[in-house]
């Protein structure tokens, strides 16, 4: 439990330097108005069923979670604090007094429950309750069914309190995504509220509206004029695939890590490739600790081969130079077919290795780690190993960070079905003067600290 208090007493910490000087009184009357392109338009600004990355960055300045990214884990935001008890089982997170909607009326810890149960109704169609919300007790049955208890209870109007399904030590970087965050048709709860198609100004009942510096957001897809471009980092349905535009030219661009790693699987099992290296993003926290020298095993192949067949997902230009690269790694002939649409698609091909990718959604290797135990969806290559299952389930049981790295130290050690050849970067162009923006290798932007000198 010393790495549960640790982070109780950071996050209090944090609560203070947040409210130092901020309080909750009504936000000067002038400021900026930026304009922000993106690589397309939102479909979708509810937080359930936002389906990319354009629209839940839009929905993120909108409605606020109990926590938000701030570069390598999250701080209180409408929860000014949470403890753990039970071993990472039970977290109960304690609001803000004064909380707020945009027409004033009290936000609560029933809010949060109602927001919760509705993005896991199944009628709501929400993309990404599973994978975010399906930790909750209960809460995959209510998924699929619409019935059963879920362990979300508000105790009172100021706590919250969540029992999970078996313990995880992210729960707090869970409640950060946009899908975890108190919602309300036509209210909001966050830094912003909607002024029009795609405008947002200042939402003055934010509990921290003193540090929102400008009035007003522009959304646009158009680059000319722009404060900041942001990255086209889209994740299509079924394809964790991170896509990042091509480094710009000229100043004023500005290179992010990602918490993204592109993968070549090994498939035909008369193939060996285990060079593990690489495999955990350097922007990830741990990276160092968790890094593997590993077997640098070189490619064998079966008498007289000469060709392999390399299965992917993609078919625009950044596939195109992934393929290349898959190429000079191997350092053989290729037979490339077309492209596969879905990971269903993979499975089935025929292909000797599959070039795949992944993004993170917690700040953890574990995540990345997460594709090949045997029961996993994207364990292309139908790798099995029953020693690396239950190293699995000790580290996400295992609170203290230091603890869990080393056991995710000795799960990169066991890999031998993939190679780890490119961490994918982002680019986002700031316009000179512009200043205060912070972004998350998780892919949220926080807009509400930019100003314009």
């Amino acid at each position: 439990m010393a790495a549960p208090r640790q982070r109780l007493a950071q996050a209090g910490l944090l609560a203070v330097a947040l409210l130092a000087g901020c309080g909750t009184s009504p936000a000067p009357p002038h400021g900026s108005t930026l304009r922000l392109a993106l690589p397309l338009v939102p479909r979708q600004l509810d937080t359930a069923r936002a389906p990319d990355l354009p629209s839940l960055n839009v929905a993120h300045e909108l409605y606020a979670g109990l926590t938000r990214f701030s570069g390598t884990g999250v701080v209180p935001d409408l929860a000014k604090s949470w403890d753990v008890q039970k071993g990472g089982l039970v977290w109960t997170f304690r609001l803000r007094n004064g909380l707020r909607w945009s027409d004033d009326r009290p936000i609560t810890a029933q809010d949060f429950r109602r927001s919760w149960l509705r993005a896991l109704a199944p009628a709501t169609k929400a993309p990404f309750a599973g994978p975010m919300l399906g930790i909750v007790k209960g809460a995959r049955g209510y998924h699929a069914t619409g019935r059963g208890k879920v362990g979300v209870q508000a105790l009172d109007d100021r706590t919250l309190r969540v029992t999970l399904q078996h313990p995880i030590p992210w729960l707090d970087q869970l409640v950060a995504h946009p899908i975890a965050a108190a919602y309300r048709r036509d209210a909001y709860s966050g830094p912003f509220r909607l002024a029009g198609r795609l405008v947002l100004e200042r939402n003055l009942s934010y509990w921290n509206v003193r540090a929102v510096k400008p009035a007003k957001l522009v959304f646009t897809t158009a680059t000319e004029g722009a404060d900041a471009i942001l990255p086209r980092g889209l994740a299509p349905p079924g394809v964790p695939w991170v896509q990042t535009a091509k480094p710009p030219t000229g100043p004023g661009w500005r290179k992010l890590p990602t918490l993204s790693v592109q993968l070549l699987w090994v498939v035909n099992r008369h193939l060996g490739l285990s060079d593990t290296r690489g495999l955990v993003p350097d922007a990830m926290p741990g990276s160092r600790e968790v890094a593997s020298e590993g077997p640098l095993g070189p490619l064998e192949l079966l008498p007289n081969q000469r060709r392999v067949h390399l299965a992917y997902a993609r078919q625009d230009a950044l596939a195109g130079e992934a393929i290349r690269r898959a190429r000079r790694t191997i350092g053989f002939g290729v037979v490339v077919p077309r492209p596969y649409r879905t990971v269903s698609e993979l499975v089935r091909s025929r292909g000797d290795f599959v070039l795949l990718g992944w993004s993170s959604k917690i700040f953890d290797p574990y995540n990345i780690l997460d594709l090949f135990p045997c029961g996993s969806a994207f364990n292309v290559a139908h790798w099995c190993e029953p020693s690396y299952d239950a190293l699995m389930r000790r580290a996400v049981r295992t609170l203290d960070n230091h603890r869990r790295w080393a056991i995710e130290r000795q799960l990169v050690a066991k890999l031998g079905p993939a190679v780890a050849f490119d961490q994918p970067s982002e680019y986002v162009r700031i316009k000179p003067g512009v200043r205060g923006f912070s972004w998350s290798p998780i892919g949220f932007y926080e807009l509400d600290g930019m100003t314009r000198s």
